[in-house]
């Protein structure tokens, strides 16, 4: 397989994330309020990493949130790797080195992250008028806060790659 090193450092910032993610949640437990930050976490690698070295950061990244939230096992990492799957072969659409497309792809991986998520609880609460106002102020919430986040999160990203003097240009992209 082929190794790149910007999947550790991809790997790196998602962890990272999640971090950050679970001690404002941890903080925030007592209002009730959960926010939901995993987009991110696939776009760049997605964008700018080779297919192998893509699935291997993103396997990663799946197992990782899969143990940290309190999910049946394996949903995130097959998540992940969906909609992935969804977001590489479009890549050629999408410009990598701005942060307006990233952040709209953000936007709707954490939407489709937030269905499968409430998919599979759906049948513990689905006639629970709390649970769908509870979601609502989660996707408000999450969505808002996602707005600058996800900036900050892709120029961390990018940021990271100069310093460690790795190639911030995505690969297998034609010249234009």
């Amino acid at each position: 397989m082929y190794f790149d090193p910007r999947g550790i450092l991809f790997f790196g910032a998602n962890v990272l994330l999640l971090h950050l993610c679970l001690m404002v949640n941890s903080a925030l437990a007592g209002t009730s309020i959960y926010l939901f930050l995993l987009g991110p976490m696939l776009v760049l690698p997605a964008l700018y990493m080779r297919h192998s070295a893509y699935f291997l950061c993103i396997l990663a990244t799946g197992l990782w949130v899969d143990a940290a939230l309190p999910t049946a096992f394996g949903l995130f990492t097959i998540g992940f790797l969906s909609a992935g799957a969804i977001i590489f072969p479009m890549r050629m659409r999408f410009r990598a080195e701005r942060n307006y497309h990233p952040a709209v792809i953000a936007h709707c991986t954490n939407l489709f992250l937030i269905i499968i998520a409430t998919a599979s609880t759906i049948s513990l609460a689905h006639n629970v008028s709390t649970f769908w106002i509870q979601l609502s102020i989660t996707l408000l919430l999450s969505h808002l806060l996602l707005l600058g986040l996800a900036p900050w999160f892709f120029n961390l990203q990018r940021l990271l790659l100069e310093v460690l003097h790795l190639d911030p240009d995505p690969e297998d992209l034609p010249l234009l």
